[in-house]
């Protein structure tokens, strides 16, 4: 048998690396022996595996290639959105099998898997959503290209537990309904995709509600975080992760109060450490320059540790939020990675994901908006979070196992999808 996990990201998201390590066990404990294929957004030659499975690329990666000339990505996305159209005749899935064979090496190889699968898994994530430019059409198409050219051939498809929306132009909302509506299912992880994929005219029973699947990871590090840092095994030790999102004066006001609540942490003498959730080159999409201007706002602090390590891998940075007491989290699977942990956290939102999630846990007090979060307000929410350390822990242990429990049901839904 042979399945491929199609919109897998880069490792340097450390909350995408864990959904596609998840993605791949579930694969394997669904279908034993499978041989199993992952066509990522890294390049193969630089990245040619991920955890044993090898990776061949994607169409994806390599029209969007930031290091080819604006031509060349034009003719990328022209020849590879020809084959699509190809494939939309009557009788033209096998004739776009074939005329992959003229396109490059990398794109070739994603096509040619996917037309041959037993199976194609679309990785959970957050990437199904747009804006109402073309930029926001042309990564919806060539995300749900790999699931329309499967389909095709008859070739079942799933899309994992991912966030879904919004599709505010019609031309977006059509692609959805046309290719996300032919899957045998799609796990929407909070009820707002749910209702977004409705809006697409995507329903039951192709829709499932599900749990993202980052509350399956188990890290395999036991790395010593605190010895690394120096941070006494009795110092109360805060993480905190930031991003940029916002334009302009609003994400400069949202710095200064994410440096306002680490103030009030080091203040009281806590320990804090930024912590660089993503740290990927595409589209400078980095929180080490954040974090590098939140620590300069806060001013040098012995207890203020910042962590400047791209190599961190997702296991290690699951571990690191093991070892604190409390997480203020921007990037959302840097909360679920500290609630799996067991760790009490409160969140930054820039996604409905996070609020979403928070609400089926019962912790949206726990959660505030990006754009709201000036001033005080996060230093607020973060001292209301450091009293309410036992009642918040109380919660977890009465709410996470069986919530984590649905994040491995997702094994059922894979044996389902293939026909024996």
């Amino acid at each position: 048998m042979k399945v491929v996990i199609v919109d897998a990201f880069d490792r340097g998201n450390r909350g995408d690396a864990a959904l596609l390590s998840v993605a791949v066990q579930q694969v394997q404990e669904a279908f034993p022996g499978a041989h199993v294929l992952v066509a990522a957004f890294e390049d193969p030659a630089k990245w040619p595996e991920f955890e044993g499975v090898r990776n061949i690329g994607s169409v994806r990666r390599y029209v969007g290639e930031e290091t080819a000339g604006r031509a060349a990505r034009v003719a990328r996305k022209a020849a590879v959105l020809g084959l699509g159209a190809v494939a939309a005749l009557p009788g033209g899935g096998r004739l776009a099998s074939g005329l992959a064979a003229l396109l490059p090496q990398e794109m070739r190889n994603e096509i040619r898997a996917v037309m041959s699968a037993d199976l194609v898994l679309s990785v959970g994530g957050g990437h199904l959503n747009a804006r109402p430019d073309l930029p926001s059409d042309l990564n919806i198409a060539f995300l749900l290209l790999p699931l329309w050219l499967a389909q095709r051939v008859g070739v079942p498809t799933v899309l994992g537990p991912q966030s879904f929306g919004p599709f505010p132009r019609r031309r977006q909302r059509w692609m959805v309904r046309r290719v996300v509506g032919r899957a045998v299912v799609a796990v929407a992880r909070e009820d707002i995709s749910v209702a977004r994929l409705a809006e697409a005219g995507v329903t039951e029973p192709t829709v499932r509600r599900g749990v993202d699947s980052a509350f399956a990871f188990h890290s395999r590090s036991r790395r010593p975080w605190r010895r690394e840092l120096g941070v006494p095994g009795d110092a109360r030790l805060v993480l905190v992760t930031a991003r940029r999102h916002l334009a302009g004066r609003q994400q400069e006001a949202y710095e200064e109060a994410m440096a306002g609540a680490v103030r009030r942490v080091l203040n009281d003498g806590g320990h804090v450490v930024l912590v660089p959730q993503v740290t990927c080159a595409f589209q400078d999409d980095d929180d080490r320059p954040v974090n590098a201007r939140i620590a300069a706002r806060v001013g040098p602090h012995p207890a203020l540790h910042v962590l400047d390590d791209a190599g961190i891998d997702h296991h290690d940075v699951h571990a690191l939020y093991g070892t604190a007491d409390f997480i203020l989290g921007t990037r959302f699977h840097s909360v679920i990675f500290g609630l799996t942990s067991g760790v009490p956290c409160a969140a930054v939102e820039y996604d409905h994901k996070t609020r979403g999630i928070m609400a089926d846990l019962g912790l949206q007090e726990w959660v505030v908006r990006m754009s709201d979060a000036q001033g005080a307000v996060v230093a607020d929410l973060l001292d209301r979070l450091l009293l309410s350390g036992d009642d918040y822990s109380k919660r977890l242990r009465a709410v996470l196992p069986a919530y984590t429990a649905q994040a491995g049901d997702f094994v059922s839904v894979l044996r389902a999808a293939v026909p024996r």
